[in-house]
């Protein structure tokens, strides 16, 4: 009787305890219910997309390009509780973490209920003149400051295995709410389209309202504020800066540039990158809160990394390889699915390569842990400036919409390769502080 190879006996270790993993348990658990979400959501999308052209899809995005750089009166104090909570769990500081939790929430429902106001009187005053458009633009943007403001807290609060699985059933609440924008969109395609920009996030909002696992009291200090800000806003500068500030910044220069035609065409190809993206974005958010624990427990940037590794390779590989498999799919899918976006093709499947760097960028997580705050914004705008002096040179030489997509890409991967700088930098610092110790 043939034995098995040592090759194989290795291999399938390896996969046993790889799926043994309580982690890989919970990212599992987390997927699926993305992915249930991330199938509606298509289906959503595609209903819109053959209803709905570039045009009125790029004139609501431009309103919000305006509440994209609202955000910036947040302070960060949500992204200091993201940090801090998580970091005064590891080191035993309850009482803490709580009173952080207690400040962050204030200032964040406080900031929604401003955001909901200004946003209905703009909403009030474009009817008055009209605008009928401009006004449900402006009352889509109330929903949108107000879950991002308050959903940002939230957010930061979700940090235990139940938690992100909570947070996988909000996604599938948002989901199967745009399914009831679906009679709309043959008749009424923009107020369709306004229902299904609103109307899930508000459920998703009320849904992580209701289920927050931190139920503390109101409670607001000057003192504590500023100390909470004092840390929040480099992080938050240099978190939104890679995030959400990006994407306002790229599509500022895309409507300043091509107009609200192609930031339409720009837009669709975000909105499919936000769905396919969930399964490594759900991979980073369960790994984030525990590099930040483990690092509040042994201070070490090295044995952060070692966290790390497993989930880049595993995850990272295969997303490339369903990446790859993906991309030809799409020419055949909008020709047939949304016509109306076959300019979009090529922009689409340019943005499907940031896929596989959302899990090669997680050691970012690993330089948050660390509460190095300028290294953290070097990263982000180093970065930044090498996307848009790309961008401009591109449309200098008439590269068009795909120029600033590629640029893009370009700059993310210039912020991974100095967040990677910075990593192995501290690693060697520790290994050269252990030999003199030694």
């Amino acid at each position: 009787m043939e034995h098995p190879s040592s090759a194989l006996i290795v291999g399938r270790a390896l996969v046993r305890r790889l799926f043994e993993s309580p982690t890989v348990r919970m990212v599992s658990a987390v997927s699926s219910g993305n992915l249930f979400a991330t199938a509606i959501g298509l289906v959503v999308t595609l209903v819109q997309a053959r209803f709905v052209g570039p045009n009125d899809l790029g004139y609501l995005r431009q309103f919000g390009i305006l509440a994209g750089y609202a955000f910036w009166v947040d302070f960060g104090l949500w992204n200091a509780l993201q940090r801090r909570y998580p970091l005064y769990i590891g080191q035993g500081r309850q009482d803490q973490a709580v009173a952080a939790a207690e400040i962050c929430q204030a200032w964040s429902v406080s900031l929604a209920l401003l955001a909901v106001v200004v946003s209905s009187t703009l909403t009030v005053a474009a009817f008055g003149t009209g605008n009928w458009r401009a006004g449900l633009a402006w009352m889509v943007q109330s929903v949108v400051l107000a879950s991002s403001f308050y959903g940002g807290y939230l957010g930061a609060t979700y940090r235990s295995g139940h938690d992100f699985t909570t947070a996988a059933k909000g996604s599938i609440i948002s989901s199967v709410t745009g399914l009831f924008c679906l009679p709309f969109f043959p008749f009424w395609p923009y107020v369709a389209l306004i229902l299904r920009s609103s109307l899930g996030s508000l459920a998703n909002l009320l849904y992580l309202h209701w289920r927050r696992p931190l139920r503390v009291r109101w409670r607001f200090r000057w003192r504590e504020w500023f100390e909470l800000a004092r840390e929040g806003v480099p992080l938050f500068t240099a978190g939104y800066g890679a995030t959400g500030g990006w994407a306002v910044v790229e599509a500022t220069l895309i409507l300043k540039c091509f107009g609200t035609r192609s930031l339409g065409l720009w837009s669709v190809g975000v909105t499919l990158l936000e769905m396919v993206n969930r399964i490594p974005q759900t991979i980073a958010a369960v790994y984030a809160p525990r590099l930040t624990e483990h690092f509040g427990r042994h201070a070490s940037v090295r044995e952060c990394m070692r966290i790390c590794w497993k989930p880049m390779l595993w995850a990272g590989i295969g997303i490339a390889v369903f990446t790859a498999a993906f991309i030809p799919l799409i020419p055949v899918a909008v020709r047939i699915l949304i016509p109306k976006y076959t300019e979009a093709i090529v922009p689409m499947s340019l943005m499907m390569l940031n896929l596989p760097l959302i899990m090669f960028d997680l050691p970012n997580n690993v330089l948050i842990a660390t509460g190095c705050l300028i290294q953290q914004n070097v990263t982000v705008y180093f970065g930044m400036l090498c996307f848009v002096l790309l961008a401009l040179a591109a449309v200098h030489e008439g590269w068009g919409l795909n120029g600033i997509v590629v640029a893009s890409i370009l700059g993310r991967m210039a912020r991974m390769a100095t967040t990677y700088w910075f990593i192995f930098s501290a690693v060697r610092r520790e290994a050269n502080d252990i030999v003199l110790l030694n």
